[in-house]
């Protein structure tokens, strides 16, 4: 015997991105979609598309390898470029050379320190050199100073440099002041400012360096060791998971965020680290091997986390420039998919009137992130897909849908679409396409017959951002047990 359940309104979605790869649909809170590519949840109980990304800084001549800035206190801003075996510097107006490196295979890494921005370049490129915002140079660099992979400046008042061929630290004499002014150059002594141990018959080498609150963190890929002081380090790693890139090692508000082979983590300054990436697990899976040590993190400034992975495949879908969001207040996730080129540099920079989180990518392009309403002038795709449903306390009974509303604000042009459980994973069925009004109603929408369901909301979008407010069913009908 058949009934009928009628206004059936389906949960807002507060709880994110929950993939099913983690949680079975039967048991994932009902307030949880399976998928949003392009779009995020910051209007908490909607779904928004996101914004896009504008260029707003002149190209750079090739694939973007590296960003640096440096903000000279009551003087100038700076961004630094690297392309190539070529270090460019942007004063607001234009990019000008500054730097010529002997090769371009290293990424080059930045860090500030009394005014001046030190630079490495790969263990076996170029020595590390100091720049105001003009040319980069020997200034208060010791002589003697070892070339490395990856620099951090300040802690504990020196210069540290890692180099992760050797698994060695390295760092110079604490600064000296006289009065306002400091000693420099700064001395080194290769017998006496070395540190050699980090476990070097590990088969791992070094790959990042962070300063945090009382200790300086050395990252090795599935490990990290604490620097207190030049006489006081951890003999042994305090934590058994690292990182292959130290550009996905990301200080928010509330501590670090890091990307292993195995998820994304966060990492209290008094605790360890704690996986956070399980919602979106199959994502984390689908990361290549090849790609982990290329693996870009920013903060927005705000609440949430972006990672840029490269291109992955889920599910026979592939997302080509794959970023994966995490917003810190309320722990959801969502799929970002740029189109085009390759994200392969990130930064926060800040010009002295606006701070902006910029992307290079492997054409060149310098373009700010949630900018505008298209990428690039390239409209952005967009899709929702809802957690599977059966709406009834037994998912045997046969059921259809019959008439839905879709509320939205700019929604005119999206396409609804539902898949039952008999069909293949990426076939869909159209019901309709939604109308400029806010509330989108279908009275003759119609499904087939399924145990359980889910629908789609995808489209292209150009201008102002989409807000999908919820999807109302008008009716079920529940025809009983499938006797199939």
């Amino acid at each position: 015997m058949s009934t009928t359940l009628k206004n059936i309104k389906i949960p807002y979605p507060t709880e994110g991105v929950i993939r099913s790869a983690q949680l079975n649909d039967t048991v994932t809170p009902e307030n949880s979609v399976q998928l949003a590519v392009n779009m995020n949840f910051d209007r908490v109980g909607a779904i928004q598309t996101r914004p896009g990304v504008t260029a707003d800084i002149t190209a750079l001549g090739g694939s973007v390898k590296a960003f640096g800035t440096i903000n000279i206190l009551g003087g100038n801003q700076y961004l630094f470029g690297q392309v190539g075996t070529d270090v460019s510097a942007w004063n607001g107006t234009t990019w000008s050379s500054v730097r010529t490196l002997s090769t371009g295979a290293y990424k080059a890494r930045f860090s500030q320190f009394l005014n001046r921005t030190w630079m490495v370049n790969g263990s076996a490129g170029d020595a590390v050199q100091t720049s105001a915002g003009g040319s980069f140079g020997t200034t208060d660099v010791p002589g003697t100073f070892p070339k490395g992979d990856f620099i951090q400046a300040g802690f504990d008042g020196r210069i540290w440099v890692a180099n992760a061929t050797l698994d060695a630290l390295y760092y110079t004499d604490v600064v000296q002041f006289s009065g306002t002014a400091y000693t420099s150059p700064l001395t080194f002594t290769l017998s006496t400012n070395f540190i050699k141990w980090l476990s070097p018959q590990d088969g791992e080498s070094i790959t990042g360096l962070f300063r945090i609150p009382r200790a300086l963190l050395v990252f090795k890929q599935n490990h990290i060791f604490r620097v207190y002081s030049t006489s006081n380090v951890d003999p042994f790693p305090a934590y058994n998971v690292g990182t292959y890139s130290q550009e996905s090692i990301v200080q928010t508000k509330d501590g670090l965020y890091f990307h292993h082979s195995s998820g994304f983590y966060k990492f209290a300054y008094d605790g360890q680290p704690v996986e956070i990436s399980r919602r979106i697990i199959d994502f984390v899976k689908a990361i290549s091997r090849s790609n982990y040590g290329n693996v870009l993190g920013i903060y927005d400034g705000f609440d949430n986390v972006e990672w840029a992975v490269g291109s992955v495949t889920v599910e026979d879908v592939t997302y080509t420039n794959c970023v994966l969001r995490y917003t810190i207040s309320t722990q959801v996730w969502t799929v970002y998919d740029y189109p085009g080129n390759s994200i392969t540099a990130m930064i926060r920079y800040d010009n002295g009137t606006v701070i902006r989180s910029l992307i290079g990518t492997s054409a060149g392009k310098v373009g700010t992130l949630d900018s505008g309403n298209t990428d690039f002038g390239v409209a952005i795709y967009f899709e929702m897909i809802d957690r599977w449903r059966s709406f009834t306390e037994m998912y045997s009974k046969s059921k259809a849908i019959s008439g839905i509303m879709v509320s939205a604000q700019n929604g005119g042009g999206t396409l609804l679409q539902y898949q039952t459980e008999k069909a293949p994973v990426n076939v869909w069925t159209d019901i309709d396409t939604l109308n400029e009004n806010e509330d989108s109603l279908f009275p003759n929408a119609s499904t087939d017959d399924f145990n359980t369901v889910r629908l789609r909301l995808r489209g292209n979008s150009s201008g102002t951002p989409i807000i999908f407010n919820g999807i109302e069913l008008l009716s079920i009908q529940d025809k009983g047990l499938n006797q199939n």
